[in-house]
């Protein structure tokens, strides 16, 4: 089931994706000219899945997974 997340931007550190449940860096790197829609972003740390938008390097959370 999926559970809807308000828009918000995820934070870029040491240019990989920060996962927004448990604040580790994910395995997915960010490039200032990435573009995606509806791109699963997954955290090895907790396990969680995100569903998000990158639009020039910029990527906003559409929902969570689980």
């Amino acid at each position: 089931m999926q559970s809807a997340v308000k828009p918000a931007k995820l934070i870029i550190r040491n240019g990989r994706y920060v996962c927004p449940n448990c604040k580790q860096t994910t395995n997915q790197k960010a490039s200032p000219d990435t573009n995606a829609d509806r791109l699963i972003l997954w955290c090895r740390n907790c396990k969680a899945e995100f569903v998000v938008n990158i639009d020039h390097g910029q990527c906003s959370i559409v929902s969570r997974c689980r």
